[in-house]
């Protein structure tokens, strides 16, 4: 029988979407970019040479796992927006 006393663990969704984008993010920044230039290991870059809002197209579908995303975001860390 369930101990109804103990309340349940719940997850935060915004945490593992967090977390998912990370990972994701991590794994296409083994790639270069075909679009922009970029060297693996850095984000991608917009034309102004600013960090990106998203990763080009033709890296992140170097990751099997993504190649039938429309889109993967830059997550916050890496500071899209700024040069």
């Amino acid at each position: 029988m369930a101990d109804a006393s103990r309340p349940r663990e719940r997850s935060d969704p915004a945490a593992e979407s967090a977390d998912n984008n990370t990972r994701d993010a991590d794994e296409v920044e083994h790639h270069p970019c075909p679009r922009c230039g970029v060297e693996a290991g850095s984000p991608c870059r917009a034309r102004s040479g600013a960090v990106a809002g998203s990763y080009h197209t033709g890296r992140f579908t170097k990751v099997p796992r993504l190649t039938k995303h429309l889109r993967v975001l830059t997550p916050t860390d890496r500071g899209p927006g700024r040069p």
